[in-house]
């Protein structure tokens, strides 16, 4: 058959198909553009759910270090002083604040000074506080330092003051500022107890605080 004839059926479907031929190449651009974009979501999407899931894992991770306890002493934190001296029958001898980690561990506090205690047949007690509240469990800490008879010469003595604690009668030690204080009383009624440092030499008084694990 002869093309030559613009009119003719061979010229209209040549045109057709090329007509149709550009469409399916726009089509197949489209395509190839969806499917780009399709991939670029799922790889948004898939790097999205693994920092969610990191996050995740983080925060469970914190979540976990605030609540769950290993063993053994977890924080711990020394008071000293150098050359210091306290001689009254009673009262605060010296008073901190612990920043406590946990409200599920337990505390161990310590006093060490030299001690002296004036007066015959007179006696002193040292004891903790928390708070102002004397440790209720286990039990309070305290001792007692007593001279049974006067006579010459000052008998000083390095002493120390130690025990657990993890609740008082206002309740268990929470996390957080806490204020711990040592005090000293005269149930023997008079009598100066000297404590720290009273004549020549160095005498470092200080409390330690360790955070136990249960």
């Amino acid at each position: 058959q002869d093309c030559a004839d613009k009119s003719s059926p061979c010229v209209n479907s040549s045109a057709l198909y090329l007509n149709w031929r550009r469409k399916l190449e726009d089509q197949q651009k489209r395509m190839d553009k969806t499917d780009e974009a399709i991939i670029s979501l799922s790889r948004a999407l898939q790097s999205r759910e693994v920092r969610d899931s990191q996050s995740r894992l983080v925060s469970t991770s914190k979540s976990q270090n605030l609540t769950e306890c290993g063993s053994g002493v977890t924080a711990w934190k020394s008071y000293p002083w150098v050359n210091w001296y306290y001689g009254r029958a009673r009262g605060q001898l010296k008073s901190v604040t612990y920043n406590k980690q946990r409200s599920n561990t337990i505390l161990k506090v310590e006093f060490h000074s030299q001690l002296y205690q004036d007066g015959s047949q007179k006696c002193s007690e040292y004891s903790f506080k928390f708070d102002g509240q004397e440790c209720s469990q286990p039990a309070p800490i305290v001792i007692s330092n007593a001279r049974h008879s006067g006579g010459g010469g000052s008998n000083f003595f390095p002493a120390e003051v130690s025990g657990f604690c993890n609740a008082t009668s206002r309740g268990p030690l929470q996390s957080g500022p806490l204020s711990i204080s040592v005090y000293i009383n005269d149930p023997c009624d008079g009598g100066d107890a000297v404590t720290g440092k009273y004549y020549n030499g160095r005498v470092t008084s200080y409390i330690l605080v360790e955070e136990y694990c249960p």
